[in-house]
């Protein structure tokens, strides 16, 4: 399934090389294991991913959230045969190019590639998804991912795209090298964090039960993926309970060796009450945290049937 660079026309290659260079936009196609940060949403993702960003072997991604890989519609589903490239590229320029955050700031992929460059690049993938889609889509995520970076361009290189758990299988199978972390929160902060913001459920109990279906979904996904690819790491453990050993199950299974920079950022930084830990019953009366608490139990004798890991 997985093809070459060679298989590509040398001749549209080249080409295509030569049109990149010229406004400066830094080719690649051999990315370094990539590390895909995902879990339901409002449960660690952002943590995880700047803590990893401050190791000497891994970048952060610019934005954080790429988001054309695992997202619905992405890069990922066209090479599952779920959409086309054009999808893709529809997808890609109506929502990932530039997308207004609910603070109104402006964040996407137009921080990496001009609207020229990205005519450039979908034109290639387009062309070349049908030759080769496993190179033709490889090559757009590494040269977008990678262009003009201020850190070796070879460096490993991290994404915390909430959606990269629930699409484990897809983002693993385009790259097989690459590896999953899972952050998991206890549903309830989930819900309650949900609810303070201007997206997703604006009603707790409506927040567990999307919280529920995430975990649903990312359960499945991992199921399908290979074994040793994929890591659970609990919020609440990284950040309070047992942060030492999960820091070096976390760095274990990256492969990456203790860093000065990032332990130091991690003492600092990732601590418990970043977790806000119990706000379920913080932010509400008794009788809706009595809901709340009773909707978790249920959820839980659910997963618990279905086999799925949770907090």
């Amino acid at each position: 399934m997985y093809g070459h660079p060679d298989n590509l026309s040398s001749r549209s290659s080249n080409l295509l090389r030569s049109r990149l260079q010229s406004v400066d936009l830094v080719w690649r196609e051999a990315p370094s294991e990539p590390i895909f940060v995902g879990g339901t949403g409002r449960s660690g993702t952002t943590i995880a991913g700047q803590l990893l960003g401050r190791h000497a072997q891994v970048g952060s991604t610019n934005p954080r959230e790429l988001r054309f890989i695992a997202s619905f519609g992405g890069l990922a589903d066209a090479y599952a045969g779920q959409c086309t490239p054009e999808e893709v590229i529809a997808n890609l320029r109506a929502h990932w190019y530039v997308r207004i955050k609910p603070s109104g700031a402006r964040s996407g992929l137009f921080r990496r590639v001009s609207e020229a460059e990205l005519d450039l690049l979908a034109a290639d993938y387009e062309s070349g998804f049908p030759v080769d889609p496993f190179v033709a889509s490889r090559r757009f995520a590494e040269t977008i991912v990678s262009s003009r970076t201020r850190r070796n361009p070879l460096s490993r290189w991290v994404d915390t795209t909430p959606a990269n758990a629930r699409n484990a299988d897809r983002v693993l199978a385009l790259f097989p090298e690459g590896k999953v972390v899972h952050m998991m929160r206890d549903g309830r902060d989930v819900a309650a964090s949900f609810v303070s913001k201007p997206f997703g459920p604006s009603e707790v109990i409506q927040g567990l039960d999307a919280w529920r279906d995430r975990m649903i979904e990312a359960h499945r996904a991992e199921v399908n993926c290979p074994v040793g690819r994929v890591l659970r790491v609990n919020l609440e453990q990284l950040a309070s309970t047992d942060r030492d050993a999960t820091l070096t199950q976390l760095l274990d299974f990256l492969g990456l060796p203790a860093d000065a920079q990032l332990s130091r950022w991690f003492a600092n930084s990732v601590v418990g009450a970043q977790v806000h830990g119990g706000r379920w019953r913080r932010d509400y009366d008794d009788a809706i945290a009595a809901a709340v608490d009773q909707r978790y139990g249920e959820i839980l004798e659910e997963l618990d049937g279905l086999g799925v890991p949770h907090p």
